[in-house]
């Protein structure tokens, strides 16, 4: 699942926390890799600029509580939706590590300190998913120069865009000159990505969210 994927992404193997890097940018990205998993998985669809509920049979308890959260609230942009959703689903970041816990992908640590608010950490090693999402996004790159189809990589489009807006691709790509490239290869896949309507628009607006909130928060 592209949530998940991200989340894999996102943790630093030295702290076993989110990267300082995604900020507030994840939560957006997360919920909007909810929406756009729904809509490749043809559970929702964009009609009139607004999302609208087609099929809700999953298996999948978080994106069946992303639906059943959809259709109590329907007609709704997906830009609106990356922010209701926020809302709704309060600690995503938590929701998708018990999920991963549950699945033995992660183990998933809580810590308490002087009466804070509990702290969660997330323990495993991330070099193979890092790895795969490097090999994966490659063939994208390379595809996209010979201006070849990107039909069969449509997720890999996806995630590749929900990296990007999340600030992580130097993770995947360390290298700088490699990442300099994969930044414009993907700045020229979102003008014109290969995707349903419905999961662009999610795309564009989890970039919108993400500038709006950051040009609040240098501003305030």
């Amino acid at each position: 699942m592209l949530a998940e994927q991200l989340f894999l992404l996102s943790v630093d193997p030295k702290t076993s926390r989110p990267y300082g890097r995604a900020g507030s940018a994840l939560s957006y990205s997360l919920n909007g890799a909810l929406l756009a998993e729904l809509a490749l998985n043809g559970h929702i669809e964009l009609r009139n600029s607004k999302i609208e509920v087609v099929d809700s049979s999953t298996e999948d308890t978080l994106l069946k509580e992303t639906l059943d959260i959809i259709k109590a609230k329907p007609l709704k942009t997906p830009k609106q939706w990356i922010s209701t959703l926020r809302t709704s689903h309060k600690n995503i970041q938590y929701k998708i590590a018990a999920k991963l816990d549950d699945d033995g992908v992660i183990t998933m640590e809580k810590k308490q300190i002087l009466g804070a608010v509990p702290a969660y950490f997330y323990k495993f090693n991330p070099d193979h998913f890092v790895k795969e999402a490097h090999k994966s996004f490659h063939i994208v790159i390379q595809k996209n120069k010979k201006q070849k189809s990107l039909v069969e990589e449509e997720r890999t489009v996806v995630l590749m865009s929900l990296i990007y807006a999340s600030s992580l691709l130097r993770i995947v790509f360390p290298d700088s000159k490699e990442a300099r490239e994969a930044e414009k290869q993907i700045k020229q896949l979102n003008k014109d990505l290969p995707i349903s309507n419905a999961v662009k628009a999610t795309i564009d607006s989890i970039n919108v969210s993400i500038f709006a909130t950051s040009a609040y928060f240098s501003n305030s």
